[in-house]
């Protein structure tokens, strides 16, 4: 028997590499025996997280569209035949950097109500939303995939284009809390008085490709087919944290999937506790496998 994992991703980076990125760590078969294959990524130009999120407002017409999405991948499937797993996975973004449940609240919303609007031929709500319990999952990289790159693999930013005398200089080394002490980074800086929560210093890609052109203007600037592709297919994510305690958005990625393999946590360490719910929180309660 074969299962399918289908990933929904955001970014150009993710649908070139993030599958073939994830799967070096897990291995080809689930724990019942089951061979797996990855399908190519179904990509879907982000937008639902570029704004602010207000936790009372309504979700927006992109979150609404990747609900959308995952549901007939869910329900409908590639050629007719469903994914056995599918996990939608979307950047943080500055905008939404510490309010990552305010996130997962606007998704679970939307889901919600398309699925109350949605009538998919032979399978009645119930039917639905217990394929979406046992199936689909919700996840972020925080604050985007180039943070990552900035981890404990020294090897990854060189891959990604930055000359290898060039060393990057952070405030701390947890890459999920990105902000940037260079001086003189800083000092080129853009600010969007309207909108307090861009901060450049706290955005990975601009840094990333102030460094690749830092002693060589020439340089092509960073890439999302190339040089982050590149560097996505060769990160090796267990050395990504520097402790324990650090990256726990994406340990909690890694944790969904390797529960539906049925293995340990290749990333194991802290998890996020609204992206991969404890064993205490009923089952009947959540909407997908970790919300």
């Amino acid at each position: 028997m074969t299962a399918r994992i289908r990933l929904i991703v955001t970014g150009d980076t993710e649908e070139l590499a993030l599958h073939d990125s994830l799967r070096r760590f897990f291995p080809t078969h689930r724990s019942n025996g089951e061979v797996v294959e990855w399908d190519v990524p179904r990509f879907h130009r982000g937008g639902a997280t570029s704004n602010r999120l207000d936790y009372a407002a309504q979700p927006n017409g992109a979150m609404k569209k990747l609900a959308r999405i995952m549901l007939n991948e869910a329900i409908i499937g590639k050629h007719g035949k469903p994914a056995d797993f599918v996990i939608l996975v979307d950047d943080v973004e500055l905008a939404n950097v510490g309010q990552e449940t305010v996130v997962s609240h606007h998704f679970r919303q939307a889901l919600e109500q398309e699925l109350s609007k949605t009538n998919y031929s032979g399978h009645n709500l119930i039917n639905c939303k217990n394929i979406l319990r046992s199936n689909c999952s919700f996840h972020l990289l925080k604050p985007m995939v180039e943070a990552y790159f900035f981890g404990g693999d020294v090897n990854v930013l060189h891959i990604a284009g930055v000359p290898i005398h060039i060393k990057p200089k952070l405030d701390k080394t947890d890459v999920e809390m990105f902000e940037v002490i260079d001086t003189k980074y800083i000092e080129k800086c853009e600010k969007q008085l309207e909108k307090p929560w861009w901060r450049e210093e706290c955005h990975p890609k601009k840094y990333l490709d102030y460094l690749i052109k830092q002693d060589k203007p020439c340089r092509r600037a960073y890439e999302e087919t190339k040089h982050g592709k590149e560097a996505l297919l060769a990160l090796d994510w267990p050395k990504v944290p520097t402790q324990t305690t650090e990256t726990p958005v994406v340990r909690s990625l890694f944790a969904d999937i390797a529960d539906w393999f049925g293995i340990p946590n290749p990333l194991p360490g802290d998890i996020h506790s609204g992206f991969y719910p404890s064993t205490n929180v009923p089952h009947h309660t959540l909407l997908l496998r970790n919300l």
